[in-house]
Protein backbone atom coordinates (compact mmCIF):
# COMPACT_ATOMS: atom_id res chain seq x y z
CA UNK A 1 0.00 0.00 0.00
CA UNK A 2 1.28 3.41 -0.91
CA UNK A 3 1.85 5.83 1.91
CA UNK A 4 -1.31 7.80 2.50
CA UNK A 5 -0.84 11.55 2.63
CA UNK A 6 -2.66 13.34 5.42
CA UNK A 7 -4.81 16.31 4.50
CA UNK A 8 -3.93 17.95 7.79
CA UNK A 9 -0.77 19.96 8.05
CA UNK A 10 1.86 18.54 10.37
CA UNK A 11 0.13 15.16 10.81
CA UNK A 12 2.52 12.23 10.66
CA UNK A 13 1.61 9.43 8.25
CA UNK A 14 2.54 5.81 8.95
CA UNK A 15 2.76 3.11 6.31
CA UNK A 16 0.78 -0.08 6.85
CA UNK A 17 2.18 -3.28 5.28
CA UNK A 18 -0.12 -5.08 2.87
CA UNK A 19 -1.98 -8.07 4.28
CA UNK A 20 -2.79 -11.32 2.51
CA UNK A 21 -5.29 -13.81 3.82
CA UNK A 22 -7.05 -11.36 6.14
CA UNK A 23 -10.70 -11.77 5.19
CA UNK A 24 -12.64 -8.52 5.26
CA UNK A 25 -16.08 -8.34 6.89
CA UNK A 26 -18.53 -5.48 7.27
CA UNK A 27 -18.13 -3.67 10.63
CA UNK A 28 -21.59 -4.66 11.90
CA UNK A 29 -20.69 -8.36 11.66
CA UNK A 30 -17.75 -8.07 14.05
CA UNK A 31 -18.93 -5.49 16.60
CA UNK A 32 -20.47 -7.62 19.34
CA UNK A 33 -18.84 -10.97 18.66
CA UNK A 34 -15.30 -9.73 18.08
CA UNK A 35 -15.31 -7.28 21.00
CA UNK A 36 -16.53 -10.04 23.30
CA UNK A 37 -13.79 -12.35 22.01
CA UNK A 38 -11.22 -9.56 22.40
CA UNK A 39 -12.26 -8.96 26.01
CA UNK A 40 -11.96 -12.68 26.77
CA UNK A 41 -8.56 -12.78 25.06
CA UNK A 42 -7.23 -9.90 27.17
CA UNK A 43 -8.57 -11.42 30.38
CA UNK A 44 -7.09 -14.86 29.67
CA UNK A 45 -3.90 -14.19 27.72
CA UNK A 46 -2.65 -10.84 28.94
CA UNK A 47 -1.49 -9.89 32.43
CA UNK A 48 -3.16 -6.50 32.45
CA UNK A 49 -4.90 -4.38 35.02
CA UNK A 50 -8.70 -4.04 34.68
CA UNK A 51 -8.36 -0.34 33.80
CA UNK A 52 -5.94 -1.19 30.97
CA UNK A 53 -8.26 -3.85 29.58
CA UNK A 54 -11.16 -1.41 29.70
CA UNK A 55 -9.08 1.20 27.85
CA UNK A 56 -8.13 -1.27 25.10
CA UNK A 57 -11.73 -2.38 24.52
CA UNK A 58 -12.83 1.26 24.55
CA UNK A 59 -10.21 2.06 21.87
CA UNK A 60 -11.62 -0.58 19.52
CA UNK A 61 -15.16 0.61 20.24
CA UNK A 62 -14.04 4.08 19.19
CA UNK A 63 -12.82 2.74 15.85
CA UNK A 64 -16.12 0.96 15.27
CA UNK A 65 -18.07 4.08 16.25
CA UNK A 66 -16.22 5.98 13.51
CA UNK A 67 -17.21 3.32 10.99
CA UNK A 68 -13.78 1.70 10.71
CA UNK A 69 -13.68 -1.97 9.67
CA UNK A 70 -11.47 -3.80 12.19
CA UNK A 71 -11.01 -6.64 9.72
CA UNK A 72 -9.09 -4.32 7.39
CA UNK A 73 -5.73 -3.16 8.88
CA UNK A 74 -5.15 -0.83 5.92
CA UNK A 75 -8.44 0.94 6.61
CA UNK A 76 -7.52 1.26 10.29
CA UNK A 77 -4.15 2.75 9.34
CA UNK A 78 -5.76 5.19 6.89
CA UNK A 79 -8.19 6.35 9.53
CA UNK A 80 -5.44 6.92 12.12
CA UNK A 81 -3.36 8.87 9.59
CA UNK A 82 -6.26 11.22 8.87
CA UNK A 83 -8.05 11.63 12.20
CA UNK A 84 -7.24 14.70 14.29
CA UNK A 85 -6.17 12.88 17.46
CA UNK A 86 -2.99 13.38 19.46
CA UNK A 87 -0.19 10.91 18.82
CA UNK A 88 -0.56 9.64 22.38
CA UNK A 89 -4.21 8.75 21.76
CA UNK A 90 -3.32 7.15 18.43
CA UNK A 91 -0.68 5.00 20.11
CA UNK A 92 -3.27 3.72 22.60
CA UNK A 93 -5.43 2.68 19.65
CA UNK A 94 -2.45 1.15 17.81
CA UNK A 95 -1.45 -0.87 20.87
CA UNK A 96 -5.03 -2.09 21.33
CA UNK A 97 -5.46 -2.97 17.67
CA UNK A 98 -2.16 -4.85 17.63
CA UNK A 99 -3.52 -7.04 20.43
CA UNK A 100 -6.62 -7.58 18.30
CA UNK A 101 -4.44 -8.68 15.34
CA UNK A 102 -2.49 -10.98 17.66
CA UNK A 103 -5.75 -12.53 18.82
CA UNK A 104 -6.69 -13.17 15.19
CA UNK A 105 -3.36 -14.94 14.68
CA UNK A 106 -1.74 -12.45 12.30
CA UNK A 107 1.92 -11.43 12.78
CA UNK A 108 1.24 -7.96 11.37
CA UNK A 109 1.64 -5.03 13.77
CA UNK A 110 0.90 -1.37 13.11
CA UNK A 111 3.77 0.99 13.90
CA UNK A 112 3.51 3.43 16.77
CA UNK A 113 3.42 7.16 16.13
CA UNK A 114 6.23 9.40 17.29
CA UNK A 115 5.15 10.88 20.60
CA UNK A 116 4.60 14.61 20.84
CA UNK A 117 6.33 16.13 23.85
CA UNK A 118 3.97 18.90 24.97
CA UNK A 119 4.68 20.80 28.15
CA UNK A 120 1.88 20.78 30.73
CA UNK A 121 -0.15 23.86 31.62
CA UNK A 122 0.99 25.47 34.90
CA UNK A 123 -1.56 27.87 36.44
CA UNK A 124 -0.78 30.41 39.12
CA UNK A 125 -1.28 29.48 42.76
CA UNK A 126 -3.95 32.15 42.98
CA UNK A 127 -5.94 30.43 40.22
CA UNK A 128 -5.58 27.06 41.92
CA UNK A 129 -6.73 28.50 45.25
CA UNK A 130 -9.71 30.21 43.60
CA UNK A 131 -10.77 26.92 42.08
CA UNK A 132 -10.35 24.95 45.31
CA UNK A 133 -12.19 27.48 47.46
CA UNK A 134 -15.27 27.41 45.22
CA UNK A 135 -15.55 23.60 44.93
CA UNK A 136 -17.71 21.38 47.10
CA UNK A 137 -16.11 20.16 50.33
CA UNK A 138 -15.07 16.64 49.28
CA UNK A 139 -13.72 17.85 45.93
CA UNK A 140 -11.87 20.70 47.64
CA UNK A 141 -10.18 18.36 50.15
CA UNK A 142 -9.17 16.05 47.30
CA UNK A 143 -7.67 18.96 45.34
CA UNK A 144 -5.81 20.29 48.38
CA UNK A 145 -4.22 16.86 48.86
CA UNK A 146 -3.13 16.85 45.20
CA UNK A 147 -1.74 20.37 45.54
CA UNK A 148 0.26 19.70 48.71
CA UNK A 149 1.68 16.30 47.76
CA UNK A 150 1.74 16.10 43.94
CA UNK A 151 0.30 12.57 44.02
CA UNK A 152 -1.59 11.15 41.06
CA UNK A 153 -5.41 11.24 41.30
CA UNK A 154 -5.59 7.43 41.47
CA UNK A 155 -2.96 7.44 44.26
CA UNK A 156 -5.07 9.89 46.25
CA UNK A 157 -8.15 7.72 45.63
CA UNK A 158 -6.30 4.72 47.10
CA UNK A 159 -5.62 6.55 50.36
CA UNK A 160 -6.96 4.77 53.44
CA UNK A 161 -7.69 6.34 56.81
CA UNK A 162 -5.05 4.00 58.25
CA UNK A 163 -2.47 5.57 55.86
CA UNK A 164 -2.79 8.88 57.71
CA UNK A 165 -0.32 9.37 60.54
CA UNK A 166 -1.54 12.02 62.96
CA UNK A 167 1.69 12.12 64.99
CA UNK A 168 3.96 12.92 62.03
CA UNK A 169 1.36 14.69 59.81
CA UNK A 170 2.16 12.38 56.92
CA UNK A 171 0.26 10.22 54.45
CA UNK A 172 1.44 6.90 53.03
CA UNK A 173 1.01 6.81 49.25
CA UNK A 174 0.56 3.54 47.40
CA UNK A 175 2.30 3.94 44.05
CA UNK A 176 0.57 3.75 40.67
CA UNK A 177 1.98 3.23 37.17
CA UNK A 178 4.82 1.06 38.51
CA UNK A 179 6.41 4.01 40.30
CA UNK A 180 7.57 4.13 43.92
CA UNK A 181 5.42 4.27 47.04
CA UNK A 182 6.30 7.08 49.43
CA UNK A 183 5.44 8.87 52.67
CA UNK A 184 4.65 12.57 52.21
CA UNK A 185 4.20 15.47 54.59
CA UNK A 186 0.91 17.38 54.71
CA UNK A 187 -0.18 20.40 56.71
CA UNK A 188 -2.08 19.96 59.94
CA UNK A 189 -5.12 21.65 58.39
CA UNK A 190 -5.15 19.22 55.47
CA UNK A 191 -4.76 16.34 57.90
CA UNK A 192 -7.79 17.51 59.85
CA UNK A 193 -9.79 17.97 56.65
CA UNK A 194 -9.01 14.40 55.55
CA UNK A 195 -10.00 12.93 58.90
CA UNK A 196 -13.24 14.93 59.02
CA UNK A 197 -14.63 13.46 55.80
CA UNK A 198 -17.55 11.06 56.09
CA UNK A 199 -16.31 7.47 56.51
CA UNK A 200 -18.16 5.47 53.89
CA UNK A 201 -15.44 2.80 53.71
CA UNK A 202 -11.86 2.22 54.85
CA UNK A 203 -10.79 4.55 52.03
CA UNK A 204 -10.87 8.32 52.47
CA UNK A 205 -12.49 9.15 49.13
CA UNK A 206 -13.84 5.90 47.65
CA UNK A 207 -17.50 5.33 48.64
CA UNK A 208 -17.47 1.64 47.72
CA UNK A 209 -14.06 0.63 49.08
CA UNK A 210 -13.67 -1.79 46.16
CA UNK A 211 -10.45 -1.36 44.20
CA UNK A 212 -11.88 -2.86 41.03
CA UNK A 213 -14.32 0.06 40.92
CA UNK A 214 -11.70 2.78 41.45
CA UNK A 215 -11.24 3.66 37.74
CA UNK A 216 -15.01 4.03 37.33
CA UNK A 217 -15.28 6.12 40.52
CA UNK A 218 -12.39 8.37 39.49
CA UNK A 219 -14.05 8.93 36.10
CA UNK A 220 -17.30 9.91 37.79
CA UNK A 221 -15.44 12.14 40.27
CA UNK A 222 -13.57 13.80 37.40
CA UNK A 223 -16.82 14.60 35.57
CA UNK A 224 -18.19 16.17 38.74
CA UNK A 225 -15.00 18.23 39.08
CA UNK A 226 -15.28 19.41 35.46
CA UNK A 227 -18.86 20.58 36.02
CA UNK A 228 -17.81 22.59 39.08
CA UNK A 229 -14.75 23.95 37.24
CA UNK A 230 -16.90 25.19 34.36
CA UNK A 231 -19.29 26.94 36.73
CA UNK A 232 -16.42 28.60 38.62
CA UNK A 233 -14.62 29.69 35.43
CA UNK A 234 -17.79 31.33 34.13
CA UNK A 235 -18.50 33.01 37.45
CA UNK A 236 -14.95 34.42 37.76
CA UNK A 237 -14.64 35.17 34.06
CA UNK A 238 -11.34 33.27 33.84
CA UNK A 239 -11.25 30.68 30.99
CA UNK A 240 -7.75 29.61 32.10
CA UNK A 241 -9.40 27.65 34.92
CA UNK A 242 -10.89 25.31 32.29
CA UNK A 243 -7.35 24.12 31.51
CA UNK A 244 -6.83 22.87 35.07
CA UNK A 245 -7.33 19.10 35.22
CA UNK A 246 -6.78 16.74 38.14
CA UNK A 247 -3.30 16.00 36.74
CA UNK A 248 -2.46 19.72 36.64
CA UNK A 249 -1.98 19.76 40.41
CA UNK A 250 0.84 17.21 40.11
CA UNK A 251 2.55 19.27 37.40
CA UNK A 252 2.14 22.44 39.46
CA UNK A 253 3.58 20.88 42.63
CA UNK A 254 6.60 19.45 40.81
CA UNK A 255 7.35 22.79 39.14
CA UNK A 256 6.96 24.85 42.31
CA UNK A 257 9.01 22.36 44.32
CA UNK A 258 11.90 22.62 41.88
CA UNK A 259 11.70 26.42 41.95
CA UNK A 260 11.86 26.26 45.74
CA UNK A 261 14.66 23.69 46.13
CA UNK A 262 16.52 23.54 42.78
CA UNK A 263 16.93 19.83 43.63
CA UNK A 264 15.78 17.57 40.79
CA UNK A 265 16.46 14.40 42.81
CA UNK A 266 14.17 15.70 45.57
CA UNK A 267 11.40 16.34 43.02
CA UNK A 268 11.94 12.87 41.53
CA UNK A 269 11.49 11.24 44.94
CA UNK A 270 8.48 13.43 45.69
CA UNK A 271 6.73 12.28 42.51
CA UNK A 272 7.80 8.66 42.92
CA UNK A 273 9.47 8.55 39.50
CA UNK A 274 11.71 5.57 38.78
CA UNK A 275 13.53 7.32 35.92
CA UNK A 276 14.79 10.88 36.41
CA UNK A 277 14.19 11.60 32.71
CA UNK A 278 10.48 11.78 33.51
CA UNK A 279 11.25 14.54 36.01
CA UNK A 280 13.56 16.64 33.84
CA UNK A 281 10.75 18.42 31.99
CA UNK A 282 9.92 20.34 35.16
CA UNK A 283 13.37 21.92 35.15
CA UNK A 284 12.63 23.70 31.86
CA UNK A 285 9.19 24.80 33.03
CA UNK A 286 10.50 26.03 36.39
CA UNK A 287 13.35 28.00 34.80
CA UNK A 288 10.95 29.66 32.36
CA UNK A 289 8.56 30.63 35.15
CA UNK A 290 11.38 31.89 37.39
CA UNK A 291 12.67 34.18 34.66
CA UNK A 292 9.24 35.80 34.32
CA UNK A 293 8.68 36.26 38.04
CA UNK A 294 9.87 39.58 39.38
CA UNK A 295 7.47 39.90 42.30
CA UNK A 296 7.19 38.00 45.56
CA UNK A 297 4.77 37.75 48.42
CA UNK A 298 6.74 38.60 51.56
CA UNK A 299 5.82 37.56 55.11
CA UNK A 300 7.43 38.00 58.50
CA UNK A 301 7.48 35.56 61.43
CA UNK A 302 8.24 36.50 65.02
CA UNK A 303 8.47 32.96 66.38
CA UNK A 304 8.91 29.34 65.33
CA UNK A 305 5.16 28.68 65.24
CA UNK A 306 4.55 31.46 62.74
CA UNK A 307 7.59 30.37 60.72
CA UNK A 308 6.30 26.77 60.56
CA UNK A 309 2.95 27.92 59.20
CA UNK A 310 4.66 29.98 56.49
CA UNK A 311 6.87 27.06 55.46
CA UNK A 312 3.81 24.78 55.27
CA UNK A 313 2.20 27.42 53.02
CA UNK A 314 5.15 27.21 50.62
CA UNK A 315 7.15 30.25 51.74
CA UNK A 316 10.95 30.21 51.50
CA UNK A 317 13.14 31.52 54.34
CA UNK A 318 15.25 34.55 53.31
CA UNK A 319 16.95 35.96 56.39
CA UNK A 320 16.54 37.15 59.98
CA UNK A 321 16.59 40.86 60.80
CA UNK A 322 18.69 42.32 63.66
CA UNK A 323 15.44 42.58 65.62
CA UNK A 324 15.01 38.78 65.38
CA UNK A 325 12.18 38.82 62.82
CA UNK A 326 12.38 36.03 60.22
CA UNK A 327 11.55 37.03 56.63
CA UNK A 328 10.01 34.65 54.10
CA UNK A 329 8.96 34.93 50.47
CA UNK A 330 7.31 32.99 47.65
CA UNK A 331 6.58 33.94 44.03
CA UNK A 332 3.18 35.47 43.28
Amino acid sequence: MNEHKSNREGMETVRCPSVRGFKSHPPHQICTQELSAFLSYLLCKKQLKPATIKRKVKALKSLIRHGVNLSDPEEVQRFLNEVNWSHGTKNIVVDSYNDFLEMKGFPLKLKAYRREHNLPFIPSEEEINQLISACSRKVAVFLILLKETGVRPIEAWRLKFTDIDINTSTVKVKAAKYSRSRILKVSRQTLNNLLSLKRESEYVFSPSGREERFPEEIEHFSRNFCKQRKRIAEKLGNPRLLRISLKTFRHWKATMEYIRTKDIVHVKELLGHVCIQNTMKYVHIANAISQNQDRFICKAAKNSEEASKLIEAGFEYVCTTPEGVMLFRKPK
